[in-house]
């Protein structure tokens, strides 16, 4: 009986170390790829595969940046396609929080919800459901629901009250 636990404990750390090391060179080679990325969370992580896709569920104070954009919330949920390549994330939190450095101002770009979804690629887009809240240099959204698309930076919105600053002709 002694001899059953002992190998149960021994393939559970197995598991353990395959997973860790899968999450560390995940992210030493996210970081060398064009669309660089990094996590982290001070809780449970999980990876599963789920309809062809990698899932990586990050709990407890979670991080996550990719290029000039940071997400933090209480949990992620971060999905790859077949071949490795973040898609997209979805941030719950209380709230939920988005920033984004701009290269010509002075101030972030920052967004709070109860959930966020980015999705990366070309047309990279956050959409921030529930409670959301949108600030860009300037203009002040608050909404039930905002999308913005950060590569031409169309925002929209519903359900919304705030000011927009003036635009030049």
């Amino acid at each position: 009986m002694k001899l059953n636990k002992t190998n149960h404990k021994i393939r559970r750390l197995a598991l353990v170390f395959i997973a860790l090391s899968w999450t560390y060179a995940h992210t030493s080679s996210a970081l060398e790829a064009s669309n660089a990325h990094e996590y982290s969370a001070k809780g449970e992580t999980t990876i599963e595969t789920i309809n062809g896709l990698r899932v990586i569920t990050l709990r407890d104070n979670v991080y996550i940046k990719q290029n000039e954009v940071a997400l933090t919330g209480d949990l992620a949920v971060l999905q790859y396609n077949k071949d490795n390549e973040l898609q997209q994330v979805k941030v719950e939190g209380s709230p939920a929080h988005f920033e984004q450095a701009q290269e010509q101002a002075d101030e972030p770009m920052t967004g709070n919800s109860d959930t966020i979804n980015y999705y990366a690629g070309s047309d990279t887009t956050i959409e921030f459901i529930g409670s959301a809240s949108f600030f860009q240099p300037g203009n002040t959204l608050q909404c039930a629901q905002i999308k913005h698309t950060i590569e031409n930076g169309a925002t929209s919105g519903q359900a919304c009250s705030g000011a927009l600053s003036p635009q030049g002709n």
